[in-house]
């Protein structure tokens, strides 16, 4: 009996060891090393910073001391009027949208701010690489000139449209944005200059 017993637990032990993968073991990978390494991977490009966030600046409307601002702008800083300015491009699919947000806004508030907007593709033209220039045959127009300095570096620098600019009933900037703005961000803005 002792030796069935010592045959049945040496089965066992075997049976054990065989189903926790003790009596098997793997072949190490036996692939020879040709010294090719995965070619490295091509360097990324810096991609444009299409982000809508504006450096938030408080400070004068940028009035050209040569050409002005256009009479729409200059008329509502004479009277302290707070003023959304909408620069936009026609020719964009997010033209409309952004102008159903401003002016489900301004109903709200009417009276209280005004909105000033420019088509800038009806003004200017862009090339490749981001020059804004007038387009031909509106150099004699004064708003076209107007507008085209506005936009440039020196004044309110807009590459991207649309783009939005609040200004107070002090004549100062008090919010910038490119790109669609959501409409609890601009009424914040809006009760901000107008409270």
């Amino acid at each position: 009996m002792r030796r069935t017993v010592a045959v049945l637990i040496v089965a066992l032990l075997a049976l054990t060891l065989v189903a926790c993968g003790g009596g098997t073991s793997e072949e190490p990978d036996t692939t020879p090393d040709t010294g090719d390494a995965a070619p490295p991977p091509p360097p990324e490009e810096e991609a444009p910073d299409l982000s809508p966030s504006e450096e938030q600046v408080f400070e004068p409307f940028p009035v050209d001391s040569e050409l002005g601002v256009p009479t729409a702008i200059q008329s509502r800083l004479d009277a302290g009027q707070p003023m959304i300015i909408v620069f936009i491009d026609d020719s964009q699919k997010t033209t409309d949208d952004q102008n159903e947000i401003v002016r489900s806004i301004t109903e709200t508030y009417r009276g209280l701010i005004d909105v000033v907007s420019f088509n800038l593709g009806a003004y200017v033209s862009q090339d490749a690489q981001g020059a804004i220039t007038v387009k031909p045959g509106l150099s004699d127009d004064e708003i076209a000139k107007q507008v085209a300095r506005l936009i440039d570096a020196d004044h309110l620098d807009i590459r991207f449209t649309p783009f939005l600019v609040i200004v107070d009933d002090q004549g100062y900037v008090t919010w910038r944005h490119r790109g669609i703005s959501d409409d609890k961000t601009l009424e914040r803005e809006v009760l901000r200059v107008t409270e």
